[in-house]
C-alpha cells in the first residue's frame, strides 16, 4: 500500500510540474492578432490575451488505513475437578510351615598305596673337547692406494644469452558506456478477508457399565502323611596306619668346578735397535747460482762477486783462463742427521693360563624318611531310621466371581464454525527505468618487446684430479688359531627310580534328611479408592480485536489541460481552431507562430 501511495504522490506531482510549465509561457513574445502565444514544450495557452493554463477538477483515489474494532471468537481451556474409583490390590503377608531335603555329607578314611618315581642321581664319566687357542706370528703382504694429482684439460659448451628488440601486434579491448530501457514487474501487496470454515472436536463424558472377573481366595485344610529320618549315634572301632617320619644322615660326593694355574712359555720378537748419528752428502737448497772455486784460486766463491788476486774464479768473468772455462761441479752440502737402527731379538717369555678342572667335594645331607605303624580309634558313627507321621497342612484356593462397575468414558462430538481471516495479496504493475551498460570495442596496437636467444660458445677449461695408485707393503701381523683337544669329566646325571607309598584318603557318604522351615507367603486383597482428577475443557469465548485495514479514498485535485489559441481545441500541429479559418487548415494569418 505504500508503494501505490508513493506512486499516486509522484503522479499528482508530474502533473503539477506541467501547470508550472505553461505558466511560463508568458515570458516568450506576444501572440499575433489573435492575442495568443507558444509554450516551449508545444502547448498553446488561451487565446483571451492572457497566458495563463486551462485548468480541470479530476476525483483521485489515495489509500487510507483505518482501525477498526472486530469480535472474535477465541477457544480456551479452563480447569474442572473429577472423581474416580479404581481398584488396588494389596499383598497380606502370612506364615507358612514347610518341609525340605537337606543332603549331607558323612566323612569316612580309606588307605590307598601309590606307585610314584623318584630321580636318583647317578655318576657318569664323558669325553667332550676343547678349542685351545695357539698364537703365531705371520709375515702379511698389503696394498695401500697412494693418491697422485694429475692436471687434465676438458672443453664444454656455453649459451650466452644475446638481447634484440622485434615489434609486436596485440589487441586492447576499450570500454565504452551506453544508455539502455527495461521493463520490470512489481508486485504490489493489498489485503482481503475471507471467510474461512474449521472443524473443533468438543469433548463430552458417558457412563458406561463393565462387567469384570474377581479371584476371591479361601482356604482348606488337608491331612498329609510324611517320612522323617530320626538320627541316632553308634561307636565303632576302626584302624589307621600313620606315617612317622624320622631323620637320617647321609654322605655324598659332588663336582665343583676350580681354576688351575699352568706355566706356559712363548716366543716373543722385540726391536733393541737406537738411534745413530750419520753424515753424508746432499744436494744444497741454493748456492746463488754458481760453481765453488777452483783449487789455484785459494778462496771459496761466495756467489758471482770478487775472487781474490786470480780473477773471477766462479765462471761469472774470464780472469781465470782455463779455470773458468772447465765445467762447473754439483753443488753440495754434507748433513749429519740421527737414524734409527733396528735389532729385532727372539726370547721366550713365561705366562700364566688359567683352566677349569671338575674336583670331587665330599658333603654330608639330611634326609627325612617315613615308617608306616598301625593305630586303632573309636569313631561315633550317626546312622538314621525312618518313621512315618501325620500332619494338617492348609491348601490355598481360589474361585472367580463376576462383577460389575460403572466407569468414566471421554469421547468427543467434531462442530463446524466459521471464522473471518486476513489473507494478503498482490497484484503486479509493469514499470520501465532507464540504466548505463558499459561495452568493449576491441583495438590493435603495436609495441617493442626485447627477445632474449641464446648462442652456443666453445670453451676450454684445466682441472686436478687425484688418482689412487696401488703399492704392496709387508707387515708383521699376530695370527690366532684353534687347536683341538680331547678331555674327560664327570657328569651327574638323574636316573628314574620307581617306588610305593600309602596314604590315607578321607571320603563322603551323602545322607538325606527332611528339615521342617517357615515361608512367608503372600495373600492378594483387593480394595475400592475413589481419586480426585484436574481435567482441561475447551470454552468458547468473544474477544475484541483492533484490525488495521488500508481503504481508498476520494480526493479531488486540479490537472492543467492543453488547449489550442483562443481556447479551442490543439490540432494535430499544435495551432488551434479559433485562429484562422480551422485547425486543419493551420494559422493563416494568426501570427501565432505555428
Amino acid at each position: 500500500m505504500k508503494k501505490l501511495f508513493f506512486c499516486t504522490a509522484a503522479a499528482i506531482a508530474a502533473l503539477c510540474n506541467g501547470a508550472v510549465l505553461s505558466a511560463q509561457c508568458c515570458e516568450e513574445p506576444a501572440c499575433g492578432d489573435c492575442g495568443s502565444s507558444v509554450v516551449a514544450e508545444g502547448a498553446v495557452v488561451a487565446g483571451d490575451g492572457g497566458c495563463g493554463p486551462v485548468m480541470t477538477t479530476q476525483t483521485v483515489m489515495v489509500p487510507q488505513e483505518v482501525t477498526e474494532t472486530q469480535t472474535v471468537t477465541v477457544t480456551e481451556m479452563q480447569q474442572e475437578t473429577r472423581e474416580r474409583s479404581y481398584t488396588v490390590t494389596k499383598c497380606v503377608p502370612r506364615e507358612e510351615t514347610r518341609t525340605r531335603t537337606v543332603t549331607n555329607q558323612v566323612p569316612r578314611e580309606v588307605a590307598k598305596t601309590e606307585t610314584y618315581t623318584v630321580m636318583v642321581p647317578s655318576e657318569k664319566t664323558e669325553t667332550y673337547t676343547v678349542q685351545v687357542p695357539v698364537k703365531t706370528e705371520v709375515e702379511e703382504t698389503y696394498t695401500v692406494m697412494v693418491p697422485t694429482t694429475e692436471t687434465k684439460t676438458e672443453t664444454y659448451s656455453v649459451q650466452v644469452p644475446v638481447t634484440t628488440e622485434v615489434e609486436q601486434t596485440y589487441t586492447v579491448q576499450v570500454p565504452y558506456t551506453e544508455t539502455a530501457t527495461r521493463t520490470y514487474m512489481v508486485n504490489v501487496p493489498y489485503t482481503e478477508m475471507v471467510e474461512e470454515s474449521y472443524d473443533v472436536c468438543v469433548p463430552y463424558t458417558e457412563t458406561v457399565q463393565q462387567t469384570y472377573s474377581v479371584n476371591v481366595p479361601y482356604t482348606e485344610q488337608v491331612e498329609q502323611s510324611y517320612t522323617v529320618q530320626v538320627p541316632y549315634t553308634e561307636t565303632k572301632t576302626e584302624s589307621y596306619t600313620v606315617a612317622v617320619p624320622y631323620t637320617e644322615t647321609m654322605t655324598g660326593t659332588k663336582k665343583v668346578c676350580q681354576r688351575i694355574a699352568i706355566e706356559k712359555t712363548r716366543t716373543v720378537s722385540k726391536d733393541m735397535g737406537s738411534y745413530q748419528c750419520v753424515t753424508e752428502e746432499v744436494p744444497a737448497s741454493s748456492c746463488g747460482g754458481c760453481a765453488p772455486a777452483a783449487p789455484a784460486c785459494g778462496d771459496a766463491c761466495g756467489g758471482c762477486g770478487s775472487c781474490g788476486g786470480c780473477g773471477d774464479a766462479c765462471g761469472c768473468g774470464s780472469g781465470c783462463g782455463e779455470v773458468a772455462a772447465a765445467p762447473a761441479p754439483a753443488c753440495t752440502t754434507t748433513v749429519t742427521k740421527k737414524v734409527w737402527v733396528p735389532k729385532v731379538v727372539t726370547e721366550e717369555v713365561p705366562y700364566t693360563v688359567y683352566e677349569t678342572q671338575m674336583v670331587d667335594e665330599p658333603y654330608t645331607y639330611e634326609v627325612t624318611k617315613t615308617r608306616c605303624e598301625e593305630r586303632t580309634r573309636e569313631v561315633p558313627v550317626t546312622k538314621y531310621r525312618a518313621e512315618e507321621r501325620t500332619r494338617m497342612v492348609s491348601i490355598n484356593k481360589c474361585r472367580t466371581e463376576e462383577r460389575t462397575r460403572d466407569i468414566q468414558v471421554q469421547k468427543s462430538r467434531t462442530e463446524t464454525r466459521t471464522r473471518q481471516v486476513a489473507v494478503k495479496k498482490c497484484r503486479q504493475e509493469e514499470r520501465s527505468e532507464e540504466y548505463e551498460v558499459t561495452k568493449c570495442r576491441t583495438e590493435e596496437r603495436t609495441r617493442m618487446v626485447k627477445q632474449v636467444s641464446c648462442q652456443t660458445e666453445e670453451r676450454t677449461r684445466e682441472y686436478n684430479v687425484t688418482v689412487m695408485v696401488p703399492e704392496e707393503r709387508t707387515r708383521m701381523v699376530s695370527k690366532c688359531e684353534m687347536a683341538t683337544e680331547e678331555r674327560e669329566r664327570t657328569v651327574c646325571v638323574m636316573v628314574p627310580e620307581e617306588r610305593t607309598r600309602e596314604y590315607t584318603v578321607t571320603e563322603y557318604d551323602t545322607v538325606s534328611e527332611e528339615v521342617p522351615y517357615t515361608v512367608t507367603v503372600m495373600e492378594q486383597v483387593s480394595e475400592e479408592k475413589t481419586e480426585t482428577y484436574t481435567v482441561c475443557v475447551p470454552v468458547q469465548v468473544e474477544k475484541e480485536v483492533e484490525v488495521t485495514k488500508t481503504i481508498m479514498v476520494e480526493q479531488t485535485v486540479e490537472v492543467p489541460v492543453s488547449g489550442g489559441c483562443g481556447g479551442a481545441a490543439v490540432s494535430a500541429d499544435g495551432c488551434g481552431g479559433g485562429c484562422g479559418d480551422s485547425a486543419s487548415a493551420g494559422c493563416g494569418g494568426c501570427g501565432c507562430g505555428c
